[in-house]
């Protein structure tokens, strides 16, 4: 669905993934582990653009944990074990791969790890399953000691930090809440940035609030950076139905021009609003959500009056 913003080259990605697959171009390495107590114990990548879209590399699943009644967060368990981190930057996601039975071509999909990128020995990922999903399904189907077939990173948004205090509006829509997530942890990570973040995320229940704690972890940790809005829109977020545990940090509804404008005044009351390149907002969710707010009729080119470069959509 074309939309006044700008969409990451992820498609063309998976075009070549799938070629080089269909070429027979597979190719898997495993290289000497490095002793933690070394002198020599920096952590290798175990994965690297553009080397590990030809060359995928196998994890092995560690641990399964069911977080809702349709989000499971899986760990795997990197090929370098804690000599090697993911290398996955955030924001950015892997690209997931299986051959289903009596398939004649594997199925591919992107992941955004909500695992740290320098994390050792491990990559985590947040899956939900969707009906008649068959990368999710299939995700959901793994145990402990299965493995997974993954290429990448994708590259994401190149993002760079900022000394001087600015805002950004992060905006997520049910599962897509990885990449959102990703990004502000990894800004909020950084000693030296001094950007905050005010973000909205849209579900529609409580319980699809799959990253709650972590976020919450986040907000203690960093109370002037980060400012975490649930808008919820299922029949818990009914005008009639009883008030949420904090009218604060919920709402009831989509995340609607009134939401928006709450965040962006925000966002300008800081005095300087965007990063290095412009971008003032960031975005991922269903197609229905951000073309309600970033399509050619969406709020924030029609209300704001933001243009292509203003907002990136994940």
């Amino acid at each position: 669905m074309t939309t006044l913003f700008s969409r990451s080259p992820r498609l063309a990605l998976f075009s070549g993934a799938v070629l080089a697959t269909a070429a027979g171009t597979y190719y898997s390495t495993r290289q000497p582990r490095i002793r933690l107590d070394s002198a020599q114990n920096a952590a290798r990548p175990a994965l690297s653009f553009p080397s590990s879209m030809l060359f995928p590399k196998q994890l092995t699943v560690t641990k399964v944990e069911q977080v809702n009644h349709d989000t499971k967060k899986i760990t795997f368990r990197l090929p370098g074990g804690d000599g090697e981190v993911s290398g996955v930057p955030f924001g950015s996601a892997i690209l997931t791969s299986h051959s289903p039975k009596n398939g004649w071509l594997p199925v591919f999909r992107p992941y955004t790890p909500i695992s740290a990128p320098d994390e050792r020995g491990l990559l985590q990922l947040l899956v939900k399953q969707y009906p008649n999903g068959r990368a999710s399904t299939y995700l959901h189907s793994l145990t402990p000691g299965s493995t997974l077939t993954v290429r990448g990173p994708i590259p994401a948004y190149s993002y760079s930090s900022s000394p001087n205090p600015t805002d950004l509006v992060m905006i997520a829509g049910g599962a897509g809440i990885t990449p959102i997530y990703s990004m502000t942890r990894g800004i909020l990570s950084d000693p030296a940035d001094k950007t905050r973040i005010t973000l909205l995320w849209g579900v529609n229940g409580t319980r699809d609030i799959v990253l709650k704690d972590e976020l919450e972890t986040l907000e203690k940790q960093f109370p002037e950076r980060l400012q975490v809005t649930y808008c919820v829109s299922g029949p818990e977020g009914k005008p009639e139905a009883a008030d949420l545990s904090s009218m604060g940090r919920y709402k009831k509804g989509y995340i609607n021009s009134e939401v928006l404008k709450e965040a962006i005044a925000r966002a300008k009351a800081g005095g300087s609003w965007g990063d290095s390149k412009g971008t003032k907002v960031f975005i991922c969710g269903p197609p229905a959500m951000q073309d309600a707010i970033a399509g050619k009729k969406g709020i924030l080119g029609g209300e704001y009056g933001l243009v292509k470069k203003e907002v990136h959509i994940f």
